[in-house]
């Protein structure tokens, strides 16, 4: 009897994310972001099993190695988005710096969705002092604008990877703890979770088992449009040099090393910009499609 019940929550589960898979492919701008990210993804991959294939031979050779007597070429048969300040293939860099604005990006949102995630559950769920604190811990950090934050943390603490991650990870927090917060409320007395506390179940497997999985649908689309503000975030910093630093092919950086050439040669600053653009607009439409569906009320 067990088993039956186990297979019939799987169907429902299983008909959900069916549903909402279904519902998601008839947005198309959400379909033409899903694809592009799915092409940003591969690319940012494919970098990464060259360079392992080839001992970095040949990102040293394409990426980091420099021509003066060719800079700033426009582009070309062979160079399609031509050459930069330093000689080097502008569509080149831009392919190995999708790997750093992607993977960087998710990292930060993974780190503030999970301490966000966090904070937001235990502040919803016990409520009075501990949800004063946390919330107004929140309001702290929101009263602060998330780019100023994050320039004081890695002004602080210096560039690096690490402390770029921190800073963008940190600015973000608030976003999930108030999303998580706010669905925890609206689930934890309702009549399952006062069942799972009559049969002795522990705060924490509550809120594990029974609240977070009630919360997934509006963390799924923060989640997304979280990666849209890291990425932007990230190429901010970078372009204000607190970020990557040179000779690394982040997108943030190649515009901000090329912004002295823009009216000599418009393709080092303008096909970075485009690029940093079009994965913010991507990701702003897929999170845009997964917000509508997974909200029941627009089921029809």
């Amino acid at each position: 009897m067990e088993k039956v019940k186990n297979a019939n929550k799987v169907s429902e589960q299983r008909s959900l994310w069916e549903d909402t898979w279904r519902r998601f492919k008839k947005n198309k701008m959400a379909m033409i972001g899903l694809y592009f990210m799915i092409i940003l993804v591969i690319i940012a991959f494919a970098t990464i099993v060259i360079d392992i294939a080839t001992g970095q031979s040949f990102y040293n050779q394409h990426i980091i190695k420099q021509d003066l007597r060719r800079r700033l070429e426009g582009p070309s048969p062979g160079h399609i988005f031509g050459l930069d300040e330093f000689g080097r293939d502008v569509l080149m860099r831009m392919l190995w710096g999708t790997r750093y604005s992607l993977f960087m990006g998710t990292i930060a949102i993974v780190l503030s969705c999970i301490v966000g995630g966090v904070l937001g559950a235990v502040s919803g769920f016990y409520g009075k002092v501990t949800d004063n604190v946390i919330m107004r811990l929140m309001d702290i950090l929101l009263a602060i604008p998330s780019m100023l934050l994050a320039i004081a943390i890695v002004a602080s603490l210096g560039t690096s990877l690490i402390n770029v991650l921190i800073a963008i990870a940190v600015s973000l927090i608030p976003r999930f703890a108030r999303t998580v917060r706010a669905s925890v409320l609206t689930v934890k007395d309702q009549e399952f979770i006062e069942a799972a506390r009559a049969i002795g179940c522990s705060d924490i497997r509550i809120i594990l088992k029974y609240i977070i999985p009630n919360s997934l649908s509006p963390l799924i689309v923060q989640f997304t449009l979280g990666i849209a503000s890291a990425i932007l975030s990230i190429a901010g910093l970078s372009f204000l040099g607190l970020g990557i630093q040179p000779p690394t092919p982040e997108w943030g950086a190649m515009l901000s090393n090329a912004r002295t050439y823009i009216r000599d040669a418009w393709h080092v600053t303008a096909i970075p910009g485009l690029g940093i653009m079009f994965t913010i607009l991507a990701l702003n439409l897929v999170g845009d499609g997964l917000r509508d569906a997974l909200d029941p009320r627009l089921k029809n």
